[in-house]
């Protein structure tokens, strides 16, 4: 068996204790530091956090030090990730309202905007080669003052400059969080169905959240999470496997990680730990994944990056 190893990076402490009379809670800080992005050579993570207020981009080395601040728009910018030469960013921003795609260099230099269709834009990741991007987008919603869970999120690619967009899905639903294999032959992704599920909190959903594999054409779409529970966040192993977490564990708020091969066959739990894991990040031999570590509930959330060793 292999023996795993979990350090949490970006510590949270937590205190217990026994009220004696009736009193009133509030949290006045709720530090979030998340989506992790590794870089190819595995030594930069980076990372989007509320830390100074404003939710920005930051990098650091892999065990948590050497932080550094590379947006400062005092708007929301998040969901980055490495070019696969290292030398870019992708990222999002909703500077103008609504989120776009943006780009810019490691050291946070010559910021750039990509995207400035009306809708959301999000979820942006660099293709294997580094030659374009794969995103998901509501600019196809026939109604975009509807809420967003009732838009069409769709998946596109466009090359680097913006240019050259194409759409991938037609699913009429919400498509979100794509990523492209390693030898760029599928796309990973989270999308919505129409059987019933669970919510995140374990309350039952007309709708369900599933992870789903495809080829780069939108062909073939196989659902490889398969569970009435709320699946999500997918990414691949540098084998073609695919990590996403799930609360099939059955604790609201909370979720583990599970691997499944590309074609849905041999799901197996890779880790579970009090909280939830999500939005991995896997290291390019494969021996660890970096995650969102969190405790939340309707009322807060907070947590930091953790990094999952797997030992042989």
């Amino acid at each position: 068996m292999k023996k795993i190893v979990v350090a949490i990076i970006i510590l949270q402490s937590f205190v217990s204790v026994q009220a004696q009379e009736k009193t009133m809670f509030n949290s006045l800080t709720g530090v979030k530091d998340l989506y992790p992005s590794i870089s190819k050579d595995d030594k930069k993570i980076v990372f989007q956090s509320n830390r100074t207020g404003t939710m920005e981009i930051y990098t650091m080395d892999i065990v948590g030090k050497n932080i550094i601040q590379l947006t400062f728009n005092s708007e929301t910018a998040n969901t980055p990730h490495w070019s696969p030469d290292g030398s870019q960013i992708v990222y999002c921003s909703e500077k103008y309202e609504d989120s776009d795609i943006w780009i810019m260099n490691a050291d946070g230099t010559n910021q750039r905007q990509l995207t400035k269709q009306v809708g959301d834009d999000s979820h942006p990741k660099f293709s294997p080669d580094g030659q374009y991007i794969i995103f998901n987008s509501a600019r196809t919603s026939p109604d975009l003052t509807v809420d967003w869970g009732k838009q069409w999120h769709e998946i596109f690619t466009m090359k680097t400059d913006g240019s050259a967009v194409k759409q991938i899905t037609s699913f009429k639903t919400i498509s979100t969080y794509p990523s492209i294999s390693p030898d760029g032959k599928q796309i990973c992704f989270r999308r919505v169905t129409n059987e019933p599920g669970f919510n995140w909190d374990l309350t039952t959903a007309k709708r369900n959240s599933e992870v789903f594999v495809m080829n780069m054409d939108g062909t073939n779409p196989v659902n490889v999470s398969n569970n009435a529970a709320y699946d999500g966040w997918p990414a691949w192993t540098p084998i073609g496997e695919v990590v996403y977490s799930s609360n099939r564990g059955g604790f609201a708020n909370e979720a583990q990680l599970y691997k499944v091969n590309s074609d849905g066959t041999n799901t197996t739990l890779l880790h579970a730990k009090k909280g939830a894991l999500v939005q991995a990040s896997i290291t390019a031999d494969g021996k660890k994944i970096y995650c969102y570590h969190n405790v939340e509930s309707s009322d807060f959330e907070y947590g930091g990056i953790a990094v999952i060793t797997s030992e042989n």
